[in-house]
């Protein structure tokens, strides 16, 4: 399965692991989810820690005490992200479901999260960002899905060809772009609906 991605993911990174204290959780809260609006709206490269200070009422002191850097900041919102498709893959797997429906499954629920929290859609959006060390994030995103495929494949659930040996890459890539396009395109089609599109098109052109 995925286990091979799960150490240390959707915990706090580095000294402040063990930060227990209700204040200082909301302030670490308030500077990932800041952080996460700038890095969505403006990309990692344009958000500053000087516009996370001014967007979130913050100091220096408190940004530093829970991260050393911005790219901390961005290294815990793709450990969250690889958290929360570890989890769904789980959760899948235990459901017994076929690999398609594991599948459409999952990107639903990733769909409805990224039209829904920045925190997880800049996390999504980090995995792809090459200046920031993620620990390999968008790779261990697509081995978790190339995991169900390969499954599906071993089944009979899924043909044997090129383009499902292609389908967790182009999954992956898809919601990261359509993320990425929607964010420019400002139209009346909802990002959730967008996603779910995609995927279901790259479903079905390889299960057919």
């Amino acid at each position: 399965m995925t286990d091979h991605i799960r150490p240390h993911i959707g915990r706090p990174l580095g000294a402040t692991a063990q930060m227990k204290h209700p204040r200082a959780i909301r302030t670490r809260q308030l500077i990932l989810s800041v952080a996460a609006q700038h890095f969505d709206a403006h990309g990692y490269g344009d958000a500053s820690v000087n516009a996370i200070l001014a967007a979130g009422n913050l100091t220096k002191g408190a940004i530093y005490f829970h991260f050393p850097s911005k790219e901390s900041i961005a290294q815990q919102l793709t450990a969250d992200w690889i958290y929360t498709v570890t989890e769904l893959v789980n959760d899948a797997a235990r459901k017994h479901l076929a690999a398609t429906e594991q599948l459409t499954t999952i990107f639903t629920a990733l769909a409805q999260g990224v039209a829904a929290d920045a925190n997880l859609r800049a996390g999504m959006k980090l995995t792809l960002e090459p200046t920031v060390d993620n620990d390999n994030a968008f790779a261990r995103w697509v081995d978790a899905i190339s995991d169900i495929v390969d499954n599906g494949i071993t089944a009979g659930e899924i043909p044997d060809t090129p383009a499902a040996h292609r389908l967790a890459w182009n999954l992956c890539a898809c919601t990261v772009g359509v993320a990425h396009a929607s964010a420019f395109l400002r139209e009346d089609i909802d990002l959730a609906t967008r996603i779910e599109d995609t995927v279901t098109a790259h479903l079905k052109s390889t299960t057919a």
